[in-house]
């Protein structure tokens, strides 16, 4: 049972316009994903994205995210029937007054919200699931915040690991500059522990990420299918410093209140970046050789640390 009161969603409630619907929207994922986790359907998700950061690794110092981003958790499971399981999960559930109904728009499943505090504007979330990851995942639990006191949460739930999902957004940033990735990378960077992360290993899985993005792979039953406008891995790019007008606007969404400038994005974006241009011998070979590279790249999935796929086939 959640003790939710007006008080604590006020007190939960970041400012601006659309806050009292982030906050809700914040509260209605937390009671899911800990139904989710009830229901064992971790024991075929992993959880990613930024909606991941906030809530396991930010807290309110994370901006909020509407989107709830997963991935077949193991290599051997059927990608289809898991968001189908997922879809099944949330379509029509009821929990704790919360009501949540999965719609489609543009071939993209998206969970709308009834509250029992009030609507949530035209705030929706969508729903994703990508492939299994690479590297095996993280368990983590929630940053603890005052308005998790209202309702129970799981100890922990299986998230992809920090590096692996920094390379994530690392590859969409080679293609386009949605700013709330940027915002993400920037705190990562910036906040101890998680800034520790291994630059060199960041580095290369964005690079291959960015290959499997324009060429595709497969590991069968999982596949990797080509991603519209992917272009190849630039290290030039990230010499530079974007200018603003390169940012997509619209995606700054929720980021913390004020959003911060995109100047100031820009510039610690390139101060704490810039190692993902400096690439090794092995990377500059995939990035030239083009779609031509498949056996290095393969090769070098098979050989990531800690890697799931050293003795599956891939092609």
């Amino acid at each position: 049972m959640t003790s939710i009161t007006p008080g604590r969603l006020a007190r939960h409630t970041p400012p601006g316009p659309q806050g009292r619907y982030a906050a809700l929207i914040d509260i209605a994922e937390d009671l899911l994903l800990a139904h989710l986790d009830e229901q064992g359907i971790f024991e075929h998700l992993v959880f990613k994205g930024g909606t991941a950061l906030r809530k396991l690794y930010a807290g309110n110092a994370g901006r909020f995210s509407t989107d709830l981003d997963f991935s077949v958790r193991e290599p051997s499971d059927d990608a289809r029937a898991v968001a189908e399981l997922l879809r099944a999960e949330i379509d029509g559930q009821h929990i704790e007054g919360f009501r949540y109904r999965v719609e489609d728009h543009r071939g993209r499943a998206r969970v709308h919200y009834q509250t029992p505090f009030g609507d949530v504007g035209n705030l929706t979330t969508k729903l994703d699931i990508g492939p299994p990851p690479w590297l095996p995942p993280d368990q983590r639990g929630w940053v603890q915040l005052a308005i998790h006191d209202a309702y129970p949460l799981p100890a922990s739930i299986p998230v992809m690991a920090l590096e692996e999902n920094i390379a994530e957004k690392i590859a969409r940033l080679t293609r386009r500059t949605p700013a709330r990735d940027v915002y993400d990378l920037v705190w990562i960077a910036t906040t101890s522990p998680h800034s520790a992360f291994d630059r060199a290993r960041v580095r290369r899985l964005a690079v291959l990420k960015n290959w499997v993005d324009q060429h595709g792979m497969s590991s069968p039953p999982a596949t990797w299918q080509p991603v519209s406008g992917a272009t190849p891995y630039d290290p030039g790019l990230w010499r530079r410093i974007r200018p603003p007008d390169q940012f997509d606007e619209d995606s700054i969404g929720l980021l913390a209140v004020p959003a911060p400038s995109l100047d100031d994005l820009a510039r610690q974006l390139h101060s704490h970046y810039g190692f993902l241009a400096d690439v090794d011998e092995l990377e500059r070979r995939i990035i030239v050789g083009g779609a031509g590279s498949r056996r290095l790249v393969l090769s070098a999935v098979s050989r990531l640390w800690g890697t799931r796929y050293a003795t599956r086939p891939m092609h």
